[in-house]
C-alpha cells in the first residue's frame, strides 16, 4: 500500500506518535511523508498535492486542525489518529494507533464521505472548505453590515460581528458556538449562523447545501475578514461579494463503526 503521512508540527508528542506509525506504515508499503513531519523523521518530505497524487490512504496524525491542514488539497480517505484534548473528526486515539492500522490492512474499514464547499470571491476560487467559510469583523469590538443572499434571494440583512456558513462536519465547530445546530453529516445541508448579531430576533438558517449562498458587506461597512477552515485568510471588502455552494471535491474518511452520534456523546456531551 502507498500512505500518506501528516502530522501537527513542532509538537515532542506528535513526533514521537509520528515516528511510531511510520515504523509500521513502512513495513507495510511505500510511505510519503508531508515536509513539516518528514524533517524530524529524517526522510525525504512531500507537499501535500504530492501526497494526494502518490497515496492511497493517508494517515494524519494530531487534532481536528491537522486534519483541516491536509483536506485543503487530499481527497484520498484519511485515517486520522488523535493526539488532542479533542480530535472531534479523528478515528482512534493515538493508543490504538497500530491496532486500527492493522484493521486498515485487512480492509476491516469503511470509508465515509462529507460535503465540502467551494467558496469563489468575486468569482476567484479560493480554497475549498471542510468544516467553514467566516465572515468577520476585522476589528474588534466593531461591528460590520452585511446582506445574505440565497439564490441571489436576500434572507438578512445584518449587523453583526460576522457569519458562518458550515458544512454538516463544521456544524459541531465554530458554527456550534454562537448557536447553531448540529446536523448529521449524512443530511445535504449548510448553516448560516450569525456571530454576535445585533437583532434579537436573528436565528441561524439550514438551507440545502447545493444553494448559492452569498454575503455581500453594505458600502458603509468596514473592511472584513473572510477565513476558510480558520486557516486561510481573506480581505473582503464593501461591494465585493463572496459566494459559497457545493464543492464537486469530498472529505474522506476511514472509519471503523463507531457513529457520529457515539462521537457527539462521547465528545460533547459528557
Amino acid at each position: 500500500m502507498r500512505w500518506g503521512l501528516v502530522a501537527k508540527p513542532n509538537d515532542k508528542t506528535v513526533e514521537r506518535i509520528a515516528k511510531e506509525v511510520y515504523s509500521f506504515i513502512k513495513e507495510n508499503g511505500e510511505v510519503f511523508a508531508e515536509t513539516k513531519i518528514a524533517k524530524p523523521l529524517g526522510i525525504k518530505g512531500f507537499s501535500t498535492a504530492e501526497i494526494n497524487k502518490e497515496a492511497e490512504v493517508v494517515v494524519t496524525v494530531g487534532g481536528d486542525g491537522t486534519i483541516l491542514f491536509a483536506l485543503k488539497e487530499i481527497d484520498k480517505p484519511i485515517f486520522a489518529i488523535n493526539s488532542s484534548a479533542m480530535g472531534f473528526l479523528t478515528e482512534v486515539d493515538a493508543k490504538y494507533a497500530e491496532s486500527g492500522l492493522k484493521k486498515l490492512l485487512k480492509g476491516d474499514y469503511n470509508v465515509e464521505e462529507r460535503a465540502k464547499l467551494k467558496v469563489l470571491l468575486d468569482e476567484e476560487r479560493l480554497p475549498d472548505a471542510a468544516n467553514e467559510v467566516t465572515v468577520q469583523t476585522a476589528t474588534i469590538a466593531k461591528i460590520i453590515d452585511f446582506n445574505i443572499f440565497v439564490d441571489d434571494e436576500v434572507i438578512d440583512v445584518l449587523k453583526a460581528d460576522g457569519v458562518i456558513i458550515a458544512t454538516p462536519t463544521g456544524a459541531t465547530g465554530y458554527a456550534l458556538s454562537v448557536g447553531g445546530p448540529i446536523v448529521d453529516p449524512r443530511v445535504d445541508a449548510a448553516v448560516i449562523a450569525p456571530i454576535a448579531p445585533f437583532r434579537l430576533s436573528t436565528r441561524p438558517w439550514i438551507v440545502p447545501i447545493d444553494k448559492r449562498v452569498c454575503v455581500e458587506l453594505a458600502g458603509e461597512s468596514k473592511v472584513a475578514k473572510l477565513v476558510v477552515d480558520g486557516r486561510d485568510s481573506f480581505d473582503l471588502h464593501p461591494g465585493q461579494r463572496v459566494c459559497i455552494t457545493l464543492s464537486e471535491t469530498r472529505a474522506r474518511f476511514i472509519r471503523f463503526g463507531e457513529t457520529f452520534y457515539q462521537t457527539v456523546r462521547l465528545k460533547l456531551v459528557r
